[in-house]
């Protein structure tokens, strides 16, 4: 299928790219999804690939991928991929949290056929969305404190200046 375009950073054409990789023999939305989280957080990869391109990069590809149901199929190493991402480190919480958004909205079209009918796999999904929401929280919070304390020294400057010191 046809992706959008718009070129990438650098360059890159993204709907390109993805175009490519759709084109592989046999190379499906799980098989995809399986080796960017095996390689990304699990395993060591022979391509170091910064983490937040290659969430941009499986964001973009759940958006797009095809057929359906092996993106659905897709959701163990999805799953895997978000909780390897949570350990220990603050991993882009709020690109995780597009990827499960993307990822459940491209589920609503299979109908019976999606895999968050089950119980579940339902939990899970509202597990690592949790997670992801206190994540983003923690960071947002803690970026607002360097903001704060970067201010008050700017604040006090501005008052002394007021001041005529």
């Amino acid at each position: 299928a046809a992706a959008d375009s718009g070129g990438g950073e650098g360059g890159v054409d993204e709907g390109a790219l993805l175009e490519l990789v759709a084109s592989l023999p046999e190379c499906t939305p799980v098989d995809v999804l399986s080796t960017a989280a095996d390689q990304s957080w699990t395993r060591p990869c022979a391509v170091s690939v910064p983490r937040l391109v290659t969430l941009r990069f499986i964001a973009r590809y759940v958006q797009l991928a095809q057929p359906l149901t092996s993106l659905a199929e897709g959701w163990p190493k999805l799953l895997a991929l978000f909780r390897a991402a949570m350990v220990g480190s603050s991993s882009a919480p709020v690109a995780l949290l597009a990827v499960l958004w993307e990822w459940v909205r491209r589920m609503e079209p299979l109908g019976d056929g999606s895999p968050l009918l089950s119980a579940k796999e339902r939990h899970e999904a509202k597990d690592v969305a949790e997670a992801l929401l206190r994540a983003t929280s923690t960071q947002l919070s803690r970026s607002l404190r360097r903001t704060e304390r970067g201010a008050r020294p700017a604040a006090a400057a501005a008052a002394a200046f007021a001041a005529g010191a």
